[in-house]
């Protein structure tokens, strides 16, 4: 009698503890996709804002590479420069997007750092300290030679980067944060803005 008591209490407690260990590995997996789905909007929300980066970029750029080229008066040009200042302010986050686009290609270096140096390079060429953007129209009178023609290369390079960059727009919002992660759909379309950017670099 005892034996067949104790065999009844055996099985409702294995019940409740098979029952409170499966409530614990249900809760414990949401919590880890939650985490997953929460580490992985940032990532794309980081993205997108670096996306938008690059299109202004592209756009500030070529505005002021134009604007210097039709500059009227000193006031023209100074807006010109202005602009050639906001393109230098979101070429940070345009490299950033670009190495991360080269980095996910297949076939690229696993290495950040190896798949991102022609990106590095070619925007060094563009628009770093001893480029052909570090001091123009900083002189009295007009636009030199050479200065007109680098400008006018840079005008029109930047022109198709920022067309290209129009072929996608990011989506706001969580579940478009997450598709820049999930889908990739943007990867192809940043890798062929920056062969276009490491072309005008080889051309200055």
């Amino acid at each position: 009698m005892s034996e067949n008591k104790k065999r009844s209490y055996t099985i409702p407690v294995l019940y409740i503890i098979i029952t409170v260990l499966s409530t614990f590995v249900i809760l414990s997996y949401s919590k880890y996709l939650l985490a997953q789905q929460t580490h992985t909007t940032d990532q794309g929300q980081r993205l997108s804002e670096q996306y938008n980066y690059a299109s202004l970029f592209a756009k500030r750029l070529h505005d002021g590479a134009e604007g210097l080229l039709n500059a009227k008066s000193e006031s023209d040009r100074l807006h010109a420069v202005r602009q050639l200042g906001e393109a230098a302010m979101a070429s940070g986050e345009t490299v950033e997007l670009l190495i991360e686009a080269a980095y996910l290609t297949p076939g690229q270096s696993k290495k950040k750092e190896e798949a991102g140096k022609p990106v590095v390079e070619a925007m060094k060429v563009i628009i770093g300290e001893n480029g052909p953007m570090s001091n123009i129209g900083e002189h009295e009178g007009p636009l030199t030679g050479d200065e007109i023609a680098a400008l006018t290369l840079i005008r029109d390079g930047v022109a198709q980067m920022d067309e290209t960059l129009k072929r996608f727009r990011p989506i706001l919002g969580e579940a478009g944060y997450r598709q820049m992660i999930t889908m990739g759909e943007w990867v192809a379309v940043v890798n062929e803005a920056s062969q276009g950017l490491q072309q005008l670099a080889a051309k200055l």
